[in-house]
């Protein structure tokens, strides 16, 4: 009597190191923990290597020595130098993403309470940094020079935008208070 051999197969199981780089804080503060811990160790015995009382030992000067001793840690200054930079870019980096995270949900608030056409004016505002010329909210599409005057004009009404006369063209931009609350968050 033969028995069939049945073969499993056997499930392998791989452990993959996965870091989140989202956390800027937590990476930042990690490398800043390290950086401290090691100058903890490491700075004591800089300290004591460059203390000498003799001049000269087998004829070498310890001065010297220090000297060459302190040239060979210009590249241990120059990393935390670079770290400490990281450590700044992640903080900043990180401030600047949540404002402009911030800036979008009050445009995306403001948005739904317009019309098409006026959500087309105000998204050309944003793209733009809150200026723009009114010739250039003209060629939108579906906005023509009659149609584009009546947006602008409506939004001029309600307080959203301001118009400004330069030449034969204007420019239309946001209105100081919406401005400002767009700059505050």
């Amino acid at each position: 009597m033969k028995f069939p051999l049945k073969i499993v197969p056997r499930k392998i199981i791989a452990m993959q190191l996965k870091i989140d780089f989202s956390n800027k804080r937590a990476i930042a503060g990690g490398v800043a923990l390290i950086c401290i811990i090691a100058l903890v160790f490491y700075l004591p015995s800089i300290i004591s290597a460059t203390k000498s009382e003799v001049c000269t030992i087998d004829g070498v000067c310890q001065h010297e020595l220090q000297l060459n001793f302190l040239t060979q840690l210009v590249p241990v200054f120059v990393l935390s130098g670079i770290i400490i930079g990281a450590i700044v870019f992640f903080f900043v980096t990180s401030k600047i993403e949540s404002k402009q995270r911030d800036v979008k949900k009050i445009a995306g608030v403001m948005l739904r309470f317009l019309n098409p056409d006026e959500r087309k004016l105000v998204n050309l505002l944003i793209e733009n940094n809150g200026k723009v010329l009114q010739a250039e909210v003209s060629r939108l599409p579906g906005m023509g020079k009659v149609k584009s005057h009546r947006v602008v004009q409506r939004l001029i009404d309600r307080g959203v935008i301001e118009k400004e006369t330069l030449g034969k063209t204007n420019i239309v931009r946001f209105a100081k208070e919406i401005k400002e609350g767009l700059a505050k968050q």
